[in-house]
């Protein structure tokens, strides 16, 4: 069940006083500019020992999942201090958290030893070890039985009973259009022979799932131990869903001890065939502007 808001953490608990609404909406030192979030609506932003993170695309089931993770684990993960709406009809939300002390895996990765880079990539590995061994419920969707969340289309889906449900409208979401009977054969295709592949596999089974990790969303603290950070998109996935974003992702480290090969393969296949009929579509109007 989602947890009744608002949450806030106990006084003692907190590194200084917490920010006023007022403060935060006020400050701009944005750890991001707002037009960097795309289409979401949304700001983060550094206010002293806190991280504030709020809009309208702001889903309180974020700071209730890192608390979730916190007590279910001993992955390190950002303290939760405040989770709120506000605004006319409380159609913004307000999350709080610590700001983790540290440098982006990203932006580390070049001048770190590869004695450094293993150790973090085992840490990493062990962190996932133990997120991926939280008891999962029969369901595909967020915490609470909530929807999932794309965190590059923002669009909500879930949550589902059935895999083949979930895999349906993961390729919707995949492959966004189909305005043509070439793209409604690809798309077909490899939905069905994804849940072929995955069913025989036996790989259908959810477990908790980060959902859009990448070297971004690591802050590698000055004592080297990682942070996972925004769990925005996070949930009860398909066991190789997890990898199949690393991929997508192009992340340079892999933190995942499964393989899941054949699932790789076929995302990637899927993809090609994609662009290449997006680009024998273009190439078709620019010979029909011809005539």
């Amino acid at each position: 069940m989602p947890m009744s808001l608002p949450y806030f953490s106990p006084s003692d608990l907190l590194p200084e006083p917490l920010p006023t609404l007022e403060q935060v909406l006020s400050c701009e030192n944005f750890l991001a500019p707002p037009k960097a979030y795309l289409h979401k609506r949304m700001s983060i932003v550094r206010i002293g020992k806190f991280v504030a993170k709020y809009g309208k695309d702001v889903r309180s089931v974020e700071g209730e999942t890192m608390l979730f993770v916190k007590l279910s684990t001993t992955v390190p993960v950002p303290e939760v201090y405040a989770i709120y709406k506000f605004g006319d009809d409380d159609e913004m939300t307000m999350i709080i958290t610590e700001f983790v002390e540290g440098i982006s895996l990203g932006s580390c990765l070049e001048f770190m030893s590869v004695e450094e880079v293993n150790d973090v990539q085992k840490q990493l590995t062990a962190q996932m070890d133990k997120l991926r061994c939280i008891p999962a419920p029969s369901y595909y969707g967020a915490l609470g039985r909530r929807p999932l969340l794309d965190p590059y289309t923002a669009e909500e889906f879930g949550p589902f009973d059935k895999f083949t449900d979930f895999n349906k409208v993961w390729f919707d979401i995949f492959f966004p259009h189909n305005d043509t009977k070439r793209f409604t054969d690809i798309k077909k295709f490899f939905t069905i022979s994804f849940e072929c592949i995955t069913s025989a596999k036996g790989h259908t089974h959810p477990v908790f799932t980060h959902g859009d990790l990448h070297e971004q969303n690591v802050i590698v603290r000055p004592c080297g131990t990682p942070v996972i950070i925004d769990y925005e998109s996070a949930g009860f996935y398909p066991v190789y869903h997890e990898k199949l974003v690393l991929q997508s992702n192009n992340c340079p480290l892999d933190f995942l001890r499964e393989e899941f090969p054949d699932e790789c393969e076929m995302g990637i296949d899927a993809r090609n065939a994609w662009n290449k009929a997006e680009r024998e579509r273009e190439f078709d109007d620019l010979t029909s502007l011809d005539y």
